[in-house]
Order: structure tokens, then sequence, then C-alpha cells
């Protein structure tokens, strides 16, 4: 019993020597998103779109930490019964926790985040006319708030993320048009510091 009390004690206080070291990181990549769509309490079938995403992004070091990012974002989606497309622009602010489990120190090491994240539209536009995006783009919220998480590998400066958005809030204003955006990214992150 004595050896594992002190084997705990040992990693804990191994945990806790681990240099941390912050790091900023220019990160870019794709973004696979769609919407779950509401019409007069309907649900409506939506096919993906495919968009970019690129930003700076701001973390703590050590084991736990947090990430704090500023992005542009595309996301969007298309009606899968008509010609109907929607393309949102934002500027998002994901405030995350993250874990890490560094396997050789600062050299490679994966890592597990999940937290708020705040999307601000700066662009909406809509292709064809029917139900959904008839006037969607003078009726959309201008703030989209959501969940953010993901998982990572680190590799010296360099990481590779796979994470997914939940939007929380409902994008189009209208009572009966129901929008919350959801999306997958897989990001490249070079880092410094």
């Amino acid at each position: 019993m004595r050896l594992r009390i002190a084997l705990v004690v040992t990693f804990l206080l191994a945990l806790t020597a681990m240099p941390a070291a912050a790091q900023v990181g220019i990160t870019g990549g794709g973004i696979y998103s769609n919407a779950a769509v509401e019409l007069d309490g309907s649900s409506v079938e939506t096919n993906d779109r495919t968009g970019f995403q690129f930003g700076v992004s701001y973390a703590t070091g050590g084991i736990f930490g947090v990430i704090v990012g500023g992005y542009y974002s595309e996301k969007g989606f298309e009606v899968a019964s008509t010609l109907e497309r929607a393309r949102l622009s934002y500027i998002e602010v994901p405030v995350m926790g993250v874990v890490r489990l560094p396997i050789l120190e600062r050299v490679i090491g994966p890592r597990l985040y999940g937290g708020v994240n705040g999307g601000f539209e700066v662009s909406c536009s809509t292709e064809g006319t029917g139900l959904v995006t008839a006037g969607l783009c003078e009726n959309t919220n201008s703030f989209d708030f959501g969940l953010k998480g993901g998982i990572g590998l680190q590799v010296l400066f360099f990481g590779l993320d796979f994470a997914y958005t939940y939007g929380l809030t409902d994008v189009a204003k209208e009572e009966s048009l129901k929008i919350n955006n959801r999306a997958w990214s897989l990001a490249l992150i070079i880092g410094v510091g």
C-alpha cells in the first residue's frame, strides 16, 4: 500500500514539475458543416457544405491548460430536396480547457479539449429561392453560441486537431424556422513558444 501511495505522489510531483510553456499558434484547415433545420416544427433534410477555417490560438502550457482562439470559419448547409444553399461565415472565439499527455517532454503529445464557442457572423449569402433560405440573411442572429470539443496531436511545433462544434443557439430569427450550426474541422497548427 505504501508503494502505491509513493508511486502516486511521485507521479503527481512529476506532472507539476513539467515545464509550462505557453504557445501561440497559426491555424488553418477545412470545415465540413451542416445544420439542424426545422421549418414549422418539421425537420428539413440538409446536405453538408465544405469550407475552410484559419486564425490564431493561444494555449497555456502544462498537463492542464486553457486554449483561446480567434478564427474565421465558413459554415452553412444545402437543403436536400431543393437547390437552396446557405453560406454563413463567422469570426469564432472558442475558450476551452485542455488536458495533455506528453509522451516525450515537449516533443510529442496527444491532447483532449472542450469548452464554449462564440461566433460573430461576418457574412451570409444564399442561393436559390425556397421556404428555408428566403430572407434568411436579413433575419439571422449575429451571434452563434455553441460547444466545441476535439482531440489533437502535437509533434514539436506542429499540431493536428480534429474538432466538432455543436451550435446551441438558433441562427434564424423567424419563429417558424430553426437553424443550429454543426461542424467538423480538421486543422494544422504551427506553434511558436
